[in-house]
Protein backbone atom coordinates (compact mmCIF):
# COMPACT_ATOMS: atom_id res chain seq x y z
CA UNK A 1 0.00 0.00 0.00
CA UNK A 2 1.26 3.28 -1.00
CA UNK A 3 1.72 5.80 1.63
CA UNK A 4 -1.47 8.25 0.25
CA UNK A 5 -3.57 5.36 -0.32
CA UNK A 6 -2.64 4.45 3.46
CA UNK A 7 -3.47 8.54 4.22
CA UNK A 8 -7.12 7.98 2.85
CA UNK A 9 -7.70 5.67 4.95
CA UNK A 10 -6.11 7.16 7.83
CA UNK A 11 -8.75 9.78 6.67
CA UNK A 12 -11.74 7.97 7.34
CA UNK A 13 -10.83 6.71 10.59
CA UNK A 14 -12.87 7.60 13.54
CA UNK A 15 -10.33 8.25 15.74
CA UNK A 16 -8.68 11.75 15.73
CA UNK A 17 -5.37 11.28 13.76
CA UNK A 18 -2.59 12.99 14.96
CA UNK A 19 -3.52 13.59 18.81
CA UNK A 20 -0.87 14.46 20.71
CA UNK A 21 0.09 11.78 22.90
CA UNK A 22 -1.31 10.68 26.48
CA UNK A 23 0.12 12.77 29.25
CA UNK A 24 1.76 15.12 27.11
CA UNK A 25 1.23 18.43 28.98
CA UNK A 26 0.60 21.95 26.81
CA UNK A 27 4.23 22.93 26.93
CA UNK A 28 4.85 19.51 24.65
CA UNK A 29 2.63 21.25 22.23
CA UNK A 30 2.97 24.42 20.33
CA UNK A 31 3.60 25.60 16.76
CA UNK A 32 7.24 23.82 15.85
CA UNK A 33 10.46 26.52 15.51
CA UNK A 34 11.39 28.45 11.99
CA UNK A 35 14.42 26.47 10.51
CA UNK A 36 16.22 29.55 9.08
CA UNK A 37 16.78 30.53 5.62
CA UNK A 38 13.04 30.34 3.88
CA UNK A 39 12.72 27.77 1.42
CA UNK A 40 10.81 29.39 -1.27
CA UNK A 41 10.87 33.19 -2.63
CA UNK A 42 8.85 35.48 -4.47
CA UNK A 43 7.76 33.66 -7.86
CA UNK A 44 7.44 30.10 -6.77
CA UNK A 45 4.52 29.06 -8.20
CA UNK A 46 2.54 25.77 -7.35
CA UNK A 47 0.26 23.70 -9.25
CA UNK A 48 -1.52 20.79 -7.82
CA UNK A 49 -4.12 18.34 -9.38
CA UNK A 50 -7.40 17.40 -6.97
CA UNK A 51 -8.91 13.73 -6.61
CA UNK A 52 -11.78 12.50 -4.52
CA UNK A 53 -11.48 9.35 -3.13
CA UNK A 54 -7.95 9.01 -5.47
CA UNK A 55 -9.96 8.57 -8.47
CA UNK A 56 -12.27 11.35 -9.70
CA UNK A 57 -10.04 14.76 -10.86
CA UNK A 58 -12.37 17.32 -8.82
CA UNK A 59 -10.31 20.61 -9.78
CA UNK A 60 -6.96 22.36 -9.71
CA UNK A 61 -4.89 24.29 -6.82
CA UNK A 62 -2.34 26.92 -7.69
CA UNK A 63 -0.20 27.89 -5.22
CA UNK A 64 1.92 31.67 -5.57
CA UNK A 65 4.81 33.48 -3.54
CA UNK A 66 4.10 37.77 -4.78
CA UNK A 67 6.83 40.56 -4.37
CA UNK A 68 6.61 41.62 -0.62
CA UNK A 69 4.67 44.87 -0.43
CA UNK A 70 4.95 47.63 2.48
CA UNK A 71 8.68 47.80 2.12
CA UNK A 72 9.03 44.44 2.43
CA UNK A 73 7.19 44.08 5.90
CA UNK A 74 4.56 41.91 4.54
CA UNK A 75 5.05 39.03 1.93
CA UNK A 76 1.63 37.68 -0.19
CA UNK A 77 0.80 34.27 -0.24
CA UNK A 78 -1.79 33.14 -2.91
CA UNK A 79 -3.98 30.38 -3.66
CA UNK A 80 -6.21 29.68 -6.71
CA UNK A 81 -9.00 26.85 -6.84
CA UNK A 82 -10.69 25.98 -9.56
CA UNK A 83 -13.10 22.56 -10.29
CA UNK A 84 -13.22 20.63 -13.56
CA UNK A 85 -16.01 20.64 -16.03
CA UNK A 86 -17.33 17.62 -14.70
CA UNK A 87 -17.85 19.19 -10.78
CA UNK A 88 -19.06 22.03 -12.16
CA UNK A 89 -22.53 20.09 -13.31
CA UNK A 90 -23.31 19.73 -9.83
CA UNK A 91 -21.52 22.68 -7.91
CA UNK A 92 -19.46 25.19 -9.84
CA UNK A 93 -16.81 26.51 -8.11
CA UNK A 94 -13.80 29.57 -8.26
CA UNK A 95 -12.22 30.45 -5.63
CA UNK A 96 -8.85 32.78 -4.40
CA UNK A 97 -7.14 33.55 -1.42
CA UNK A 98 -4.46 35.92 0.01
CA UNK A 99 -2.98 35.68 3.10
CA UNK A 100 -0.14 38.30 4.01
CA UNK A 101 3.17 36.84 6.47
CA UNK A 102 5.58 38.25 8.11
CA UNK A 103 8.63 37.28 5.73
CA UNK A 104 10.90 36.42 9.19
CA UNK A 105 8.04 34.57 11.50
CA UNK A 106 5.94 33.57 8.33
CA UNK A 107 2.97 34.41 10.19
CA UNK A 108 -0.24 35.74 9.19
CA UNK A 109 -0.84 39.69 10.16
CA UNK A 110 -4.22 39.04 7.65
CA UNK A 111 -6.21 36.28 5.58
CA UNK A 112 -8.78 37.61 3.19
CA UNK A 113 -10.44 34.61 0.45
CA UNK A 114 -13.50 35.59 -2.12
CA UNK A 115 -15.50 32.29 -3.99
CA UNK A 116 -18.33 32.51 -6.54
CA UNK A 117 -20.43 29.42 -6.03
CA UNK A 118 -22.32 28.98 -9.14
CA UNK A 119 -23.05 32.63 -9.15
CA UNK A 120 -23.19 33.34 -5.34
CA UNK A 121 -20.80 35.72 -4.26
CA UNK A 122 -19.24 35.11 -0.99
CA UNK A 123 -15.50 36.58 1.14
CA UNK A 124 -14.06 36.33 4.41
CA UNK A 125 -11.40 38.88 6.23
CA UNK A 126 -9.43 38.01 9.11
CA UNK A 127 -6.79 40.00 10.83
CA UNK A 128 -3.90 38.48 12.75
CA UNK A 129 -2.01 41.22 14.37
CA UNK A 130 -4.77 42.47 16.85
CA UNK A 131 -4.43 41.21 20.14
CA UNK A 132 -6.85 39.92 22.12
CA UNK A 133 -8.87 36.62 23.60
CA UNK A 134 -10.63 36.34 20.33
CA UNK A 135 -10.14 36.06 16.18
CA UNK A 136 -12.86 37.96 14.32
CA UNK A 137 -13.86 37.03 10.98
CA UNK A 138 -15.64 39.72 8.71
CA UNK A 139 -17.89 38.18 6.28
CA UNK A 140 -20.57 39.15 3.27
CA UNK A 141 -22.18 36.46 1.93
CA UNK A 142 -24.73 37.57 -1.63
CA UNK A 143 -26.60 40.92 0.19
CA UNK A 144 -25.42 39.89 3.53
CA UNK A 145 -22.53 41.19 5.73
CA UNK A 146 -21.76 40.81 9.16
CA UNK A 147 -18.81 39.67 12.16
CA UNK A 148 -17.89 36.46 13.88
CA UNK A 149 -15.83 35.96 16.64
CA UNK A 150 -14.05 32.92 17.44
CA UNK A 151 -12.48 32.13 20.93
CA UNK A 152 -8.66 31.92 20.81
CA UNK A 153 -7.19 28.52 22.64
CA UNK A 154 -3.53 28.27 21.69
CA UNK A 155 -1.19 31.14 21.37
CA UNK A 156 -0.18 30.56 17.38
CA UNK A 157 -3.07 31.08 14.75
CA UNK A 158 -2.67 30.70 11.09
CA UNK A 159 -5.09 30.16 7.83
CA UNK A 160 -5.32 27.46 5.86
CA UNK A 161 -3.05 29.34 3.47
CA UNK A 162 0.13 30.74 6.00
CA UNK A 163 0.11 27.40 7.77
CA UNK A 164 1.10 25.41 4.35
CA UNK A 165 4.41 27.83 4.19
CA UNK A 166 4.92 27.99 7.59
CA UNK A 167 5.43 24.39 7.46
CA UNK A 168 7.67 24.24 4.96
CA UNK A 169 10.06 26.52 6.95
CA UNK A 170 9.83 25.00 10.01
CA UNK A 171 12.09 22.48 12.04
CA UNK A 172 9.85 19.25 11.87
CA UNK A 173 11.34 16.52 14.63
CA UNK A 174 10.42 12.99 13.90
CA UNK A 175 7.18 12.71 16.64
CA UNK A 176 7.16 15.83 17.30
CA UNK A 177 3.48 16.98 18.51
CA UNK A 178 1.64 20.25 17.25
CA UNK A 179 -1.05 22.22 17.78
CA UNK A 180 -2.63 25.47 16.80
CA UNK A 181 -5.73 27.40 16.01
CA UNK A 182 -6.45 27.22 11.98
CA UNK A 183 -8.62 29.45 10.51
CA UNK A 184 -10.16 28.55 7.16
CA UNK A 185 -14.10 27.32 5.55
CA UNK A 186 -15.13 29.95 7.25
CA UNK A 187 -14.37 28.58 10.68
CA UNK A 188 -11.86 28.64 13.36
CA UNK A 189 -10.39 25.28 13.95
CA UNK A 190 -8.24 23.21 16.84
CA UNK A 191 -5.39 21.76 14.86
CA UNK A 192 -3.50 18.83 16.79
CA UNK A 193 -1.19 17.04 15.16
CA UNK A 194 2.88 14.82 15.35
CA UNK A 195 5.42 14.49 12.92
CA UNK A 196 5.74 11.17 11.73
CA UNK A 197 8.73 9.27 12.73
CA UNK A 198 10.38 8.51 9.31
CA UNK A 199 10.51 9.87 5.62
CA UNK A 200 8.25 8.21 2.93
CA UNK A 201 9.12 8.02 -0.60
CA UNK A 202 6.25 9.73 -2.53
CA UNK A 203 5.47 9.90 -6.89
CA UNK A 204 3.82 12.51 -8.08
CA UNK A 205 3.10 14.28 -11.33
CA UNK A 206 6.09 16.31 -10.83
CA UNK A 207 8.43 13.57 -9.73
CA UNK A 208 9.27 11.38 -7.10
CA UNK A 209 10.23 13.04 -3.15
CA UNK A 210 11.53 11.84 -0.09
CA UNK A 211 9.18 13.43 2.69
CA UNK A 212 7.90 13.75 5.82
CA UNK A 213 4.32 13.36 7.19
CA UNK A 214 2.58 15.41 9.29
CA UNK A 215 -0.86 13.82 10.91
CA UNK A 216 -3.73 16.20 12.26
CA UNK A 217 -6.86 16.29 12.27
CA UNK A 218 -9.05 19.56 12.81
CA UNK A 219 -11.89 20.28 15.25
CA UNK A 220 -14.23 23.19 15.13
CA UNK A 221 -13.86 25.33 17.75
CA UNK A 222 -17.64 26.11 18.11
CA UNK A 223 -18.62 22.96 17.78
CA UNK A 224 -16.28 19.64 18.67
CA UNK A 225 -18.49 16.88 17.70
CA UNK A 226 -17.53 18.24 14.15
CA UNK A 227 -13.61 17.16 13.02
CA UNK A 228 -11.81 16.32 9.72
CA UNK A 229 -8.22 14.59 9.54
CA UNK A 230 -5.10 16.39 7.29
CA UNK A 231 -2.87 14.91 6.32
CA UNK A 232 0.50 16.47 4.54
CA UNK A 233 3.62 15.73 2.59
CA UNK A 234 6.27 18.43 2.60
CA UNK A 235 9.66 17.13 0.85
CA UNK A 236 12.95 17.13 2.76
CA UNK A 237 15.07 18.64 -0.12
CA UNK A 238 16.43 22.15 -0.27
CA UNK A 239 12.92 23.52 -1.59
CA UNK A 240 10.76 21.97 1.10
CA UNK A 241 8.01 21.59 -1.49
CA UNK A 242 4.40 20.49 -0.41
CA UNK A 243 4.17 17.67 -2.50
CA UNK A 244 0.74 16.03 -1.25
CA UNK A 245 -2.31 17.05 1.30
CA UNK A 246 -5.17 14.79 2.18
CA UNK A 247 -8.38 15.86 3.99
CA UNK A 248 -12.18 15.15 3.63
CA UNK A 249 -14.72 17.03 2.55
CA UNK A 250 -19.05 16.84 2.31
CA UNK A 251 -18.22 14.41 -1.27
CA UNK A 252 -15.42 12.10 0.60
CA UNK A 253 -11.69 12.11 0.93
CA UNK A 254 -10.41 14.63 -1.09
CA UNK A 255 -6.43 14.24 -2.26
CA UNK A 256 -4.04 17.38 -3.68
CA UNK A 257 -1.18 15.97 -5.39
CA UNK A 258 2.07 17.99 -7.19
CA UNK A 259 1.63 18.55 -10.69
CA UNK A 260 4.29 21.20 -11.18
CA UNK A 261 7.09 23.92 -9.61
CA UNK A 262 8.67 27.06 -10.94
CA UNK A 263 11.20 28.82 -9.06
Amino acid sequence: MTPLAAALLAALASAPAGAAKAGAGPAACGLPPRAGPLPFHPGEVLRFDVDVMGVVKAGTLQLAVEPPILGGSQLPLRARVRNTSVFAKVRRVQAVAFSWVDPETLRPQRYRDEMDEDGRRKSTDVRFDRPGPTLTMAWTRGGERGRTAFPRAHPAALDLLSVLYYLRGATLRPGEALCLDLFGNWRLWRLTGTVAGKPERVDTPAGSFETVRIDARLVRADDPSKSRPLHLWISTDPRRLLVAAVSEVDVGPVRALLAGATE
